[in-house]
């Protein structure tokens, strides 16, 4: 039998992946080191952890108003949904500089990934507002640098 999903559980699973992809930059900020440390740790990382946080402050906030669900900003279903998504993923703990460069990008680009599904269904639902299409694409397009900052950090 085939799994239904609501609307909600898709704004839901793109918000935990938000949350989640927010702590595993913060983390990369935390734990960046050698001669890439300065860079990685501020203008890097530290730029993409600190955009993620913002991002997802303005999707709950956009979500609770237009779908009327307070469960978007429950913390500890949220966080439940984040840690599924950080339970897939590589920590950046215990790796070398390059490493958390290389699976960074790999995180960046699976979140992207993530909002592009999420675009299609709201706008194959008719449920693509003017305001929640600004503020995915605004998104999309600040990931989009971010891999490109990420790709070119990983360039050798």
């Amino acid at each position: 039998m085939k799994e239904v999903f609501t609307m909600d559980d898709y704004i839901l699973s793109y918000i935990g992946c938000t949350k989640a992809v927010e702590m595993w930059f913060h983390a990369a900020h935390h734990v960046t080191k050698y001669q890439s440390f300065s860079g990685d740790h501020i203008h890097l990382y530290g730029e993409i952890y600190e955009t993620l946080s913002e991002e997802f402050d303005n999707l709950v906030e956009k979500a609770i108003g237009l779908f009327d669900n307070e469960l978007f900003a429950d913390p500890i279903y949220v966080s439940g949904l984040a840690n599924k998504v950080l339970t897939d993923l590589q920590s950046p703990s215990n790796c070398s500089s390059d490493e958390i460069a290389r699976i960074g990008l790999d995180v960046m680009m699976m979140h992207l990934g993530m909002l592009e599904n999420i675009y299609s269904h709201l706008e194959d639902h008719g449920e693509l507002t003017i305001g929640f299409d600004d503020l995915l694409a605004a998104s999309a397009n600040k990931y989009e640098k971010y891999i490109y900052m990420l790709r070119q950090r990983n360039k050798r």
